[in-house]
């Protein structure tokens, strides 16, 4: 019966989503941990030596660039794409979604698949990362992408530049974790099983 269901129902993520989304999620947290023991070591971290938070962030930082590449291509291959990427009626509603975000409203607008607040948050993730992935090889590789470390000011503004995107992806990381534990929760199981 089950089965059944749900070959008549449309699944909300399909399984390379789920698969791309499990596999930059971790790719995310680890290069944000190892980032910042490798920036200030500190124990709580979770690393015995540089070297170890080193290799996490180099092979981290690949798995997060790759699942990212392959993130993009696959939502121009289906154009799921535009489920994401905010467009005029995503800021036209964003008025009325603010307005139950900031609590003036008791009515909860319902939207297509994501939110305002969610397609701004995940366009917003998208070109933050590449600008994050950018900044770091600028920094792993600084004689090859020299125009990059000179278009920065030299190495030290290009690692502060480097380490405010961090920042910039973490508060990103937190909006939408705010967004999975308060907008329907019983959507939350879609990341897991690709139906509500």
């Amino acid at each position: 019966m089950l089965t059944s269901f749900r070959k008549l129902k449309k699944p909300r993520h399909s399984g390379v989503i789920r698969l791309l989304h499990w596999s930059y999620t971790p790719a995310m947290f680890a290069s944000l941990f190892s980032g910042l023991y490798i920036n200030k070591p500190r124990r709580f971290l979770g690393f015995r030596s540089m070297n170890s938070a080193r290799k996490t962030h180099f092979i981290s930082q690949f798995v997060l660039l790759f699942s990212f590449l392959a993130r993009v291509i696959y939502g121009l291959q289906n154009k799921n794409y535009r489920e994401i990427l905010p467009n005029r009626k995503t800021w036209k509603n964003l008025p009325k979604f603010l307005k139950y975000e900031l609590f003036l409203t008791h009515k909860n607008p319902k939207f297509p698949k994501y939110n305002p607040g969610q397609k701004i948050l995940f366009s917003g993730l998208a070109v933050f990362t590449l600008l994050q992935v950018i900044t770091g090889l600028g920094l792993y590789a600084s004689s090859s992408w020299q125009k990059l470390t000179k278009l920065a000011g030299g190495l030290n503004p290009l690692r502060q530049l480097h380490y405010l995107l961090a920042l910039v992806l973490s508060t990103l990381v937190s909006g939408h974790l705010y967004f999975v534990f308060t907008h329907e929760p019983k959507k939350l199981k879609s990341i897991f099983t690709g139906y509500e």
